[in-house]
């Protein structure tokens, strides 16, 4: 199993995403306190820490986390917008800490979009320049996408512009929207993706990577909208895999831990066959009231396939 604990080192930002799910506190998690989290990671024989929200990178202790993470025999990453990785210096201070795998988040191949998304001028040049940084220290890259209404028609050609110049990468994540913490502004609730165009384009994208032989993760997406590759839906491979995760917040929620990942359901989710290892739809009522989704018809041997592939894969 990859049980995965994410950890808030601090909520402020260098990106202003417009559709953000963390805003800012301006709340920074001390050295103490992250030391007292490691030993309790440790206690819980969890695989892997990744450092995230708002910007990791921007904490002057991160190399030292890093480092004390690394004699502790812990693997870690960490998620990042690429504005401080794109100097070489400072992302070298995170090579001599030991660090081996960043994600940067990229939104759209097209730098006007990115730069949109991101609502900082430059963004997208820093964050090109990260990646070449980081893949020259031999730091393995992956890259995370939001999906959203700006980039929902060509998410296929901006994983085909990263396999193309930066052929190195190998793996991909997309996260649908989340819009239950974000700016509540008109800006914000634009963003919201059309499933419908979203889920093909998608499909289009996934079945490029898995003829290069890359992987890839997708997160809050019915799995009824990417049929034939449900195994990459990471709230189904948690259900099947029985896999847990914790999120260290730097809010009043403090700690919280993810036990169960079904989310609401539409009528038709009911009569759907692979409704036990599908987590629904996230925000149904309250955002994705408009999501159209379509029961599926298997066999038994048809979902057994899908779950014996998830339990085969690492």
């Amino acid at each position: 199993m990859a049980n995965i604990w994410y950890i808030q080192v601090n909520r402020f930002c260098n990106n202003q995403c417009h559709f953000c799910s963390n805003t800012s506190n301006w709340n920074n998690i001390t050295f103490e306190r992250w030391l007292e989290l490691i030993d309790d990671f440790i206690s819980r024989k969890y695989s892997w820490i990744i450092f995230t929200w708002w910007e990791p990178t921007l904490s002057p202790d991160l190399p030292k986390w890093i480092d004390y993470a690394k004699q502790k025999n812990i693997n870690c990453r960490i998620i990042s917008n690429g504005m401080m990785c794109s100097n070489i210096d400072y992302i070298k201070t995170l090579k001599t800490a030991w660090l081996s795998l960043i994600h940067f988040s990229l939104y759209s191949y097209i730098l006007e979009i990115h730069d949109f998304l991101t609502d900082t001028p430059w963004s997208y040049k820093k964050l090109l320049k990260a990646i070449q940084n980081a893949l020259k220290l031999w730091i393995r890259v992956q890259l995370n996408c939001v999906i959203n209404k700006y980039n929902q028609n060509h998410l296929d050609k901006t994983t085909k512009f990263i396999v193309n110049n930066f052929p190195d990468i190998k793996h991909f994540v997309w996260n649908n929207l989340d819009p239950q913490m974000m700016r509540q502004t008109e800006i914000a609730l634009s963003t919201l993706p059309d499933f419908d165009i979203a889920w093909k384009n998608l499909v289009r994208t996934m079945t490029f990577l898995e003829s290069t032989w890359r992987t890839f993760r997708v997160e809050r997406l019915p799995i009824c909208f990417m049929r034939g590759f449900e195994r990459a839906s990471t709230e189904t491979r948690k259900i099947v895999k029985h896999e847990e995760r914790i999120v260290h917040f730097l809010d009043s929620r403090n700690t919280f831990q993810e036990l169960e990942w079904e989310h609401e359901r539409a009528i038709e989710c009911e009569k759907c066959d692979l409704k036990s290892i599908c987590a629904g739809i996230y925000e149904k009522k309250a955002y994705y009231n408009y999501v159209k989704v379509i029961s599926q018809k298997l066999s038994k041997e048809e979902k057994e396939k899908i779950i014996s592939k998830i339990k085969m894969d690492e």
